[in-house]
């Protein structure tokens, strides 16, 4: 049998197991949510436990850091204690102003919620500090995963926003990961609304152990989404040594079967997909 070229094989097996990856779908987010008339969570009604803060520019003495009560309520100097709860804060800002023009003129007020603990968004799944975030103004998916401490280990190829829509039906917002994170796709790094879930599922992995005449035999994992090959296999084992022959026993339970991986690389025969715990031996040639 007439050895096989290691550097023109290396290169057939490389080109053909990228070829083989799945590709990476471009997620389409509605335009509706990224417009100018989504509600990011700096436009959320305000809520008990709201930790808000108010600035009267004419006034410094008036400003004010606060929680919002159980009742709803905050106090304010000169104003006493009112009613806050489900005004936006645009709303509390044109309500502060008519309150105070019997002691300022014209006032400008500023209103910020700092901290959104009525609505929290929650971030849960893969990442290393699941569970809410504070809201501080507006925020966005990836400023969310960071303050959950970023991805963890097992994430899959999607995420997915949880949110309640006008109708009271929840909507799912599909994001590809890698096209937030690798990409740096702006588009898809959608503003957040207060109340929203993002769901990092936790994918299980599939281990596959490639021995024989491959430049680095061992376990090579991927995410079960990848639905992988053998030729993606022997690509991750750094693909076949000069001695290596053209097959390749795929040993499955109780089963082996014998495999030309020259006829998958030209097209001849169809790739396979693997499972979980396979193992694939290359042989060697001897000629």
């Amino acid at each position: 049998m007439k050895r096989i070229s290691y550097l023109t094989l290396t290169a057939v097996m490389l080109t053909a197991a990228a070829l083989a990856q799945p590709a990476i779908a471009q997620t389409q987010v509605p335009g509706t949510l990224l417009g100018e008339n989504a509600p990011s969570a700096s436009d959320a009604p305000i809520g008990p436990r709201d930790y808000i803060e108010i600035r009267v520019f004419q006034d410094a003495s008036l400003n004010t850091k606060t929680t919002v009560g159980d009742d709803g309520r905050i106090t304010m100097p000169l104003l006493g204690k009112f009613e806050v709860s489900g005004l936006t804060p645009s709303d509390l800002e044109a309500r502060l102003k008519t309150m105070l023009e019997k002691y300022i003129n014209k006032p400008d007020v500023s209103v910020t919620v700092l901290e959104a603990h009525s609505k929290p968004i929650s971030v849960i799944g893969a990442v290393t500090r699941p569970g809410p975030v504070g809201i501080t103004g507006n925020i966005s998916l990836i400023q969310a995963i960071t303050q959950a401490g970023g991805l963890a280990n097992g994430y899959g190829r999607s995420l997915y926003v949880l949110r309640t829509a006008a109708n009271g039906l929840t909507e799912q917002i599909a994001i590809d990961i890698d096209d937030l994170m690798v990409n740096g796709n702006s588009d898809v790094n959608i503003p957040l609304r207060a109340n929203d879930v993002i769901n990092i599922p936790i994918e299980s992995m599939i281990n596959v152990y490639v021995l024989g005449e491959v430049m680095k035999p061992g376990k090579v994992q991927f995410r079960s989404s990848q639905r992988p090959t053998l030729l993606q296999a022997l690509a991750e084992a750094g693909g076949p040594t000069d001695r290596a022959s053209r097959t390749a026993l795929l040993k499955r339970t109780n089963e082996t079967k014998s495999l030309n991986y020259l006829r998958i690389v030209d097209g001849r025969s169809p790739d396979v997909v693997l499972q979980d715990g396979d193992t694939i031996y290359l042989k060697g040639s001897f000629f």
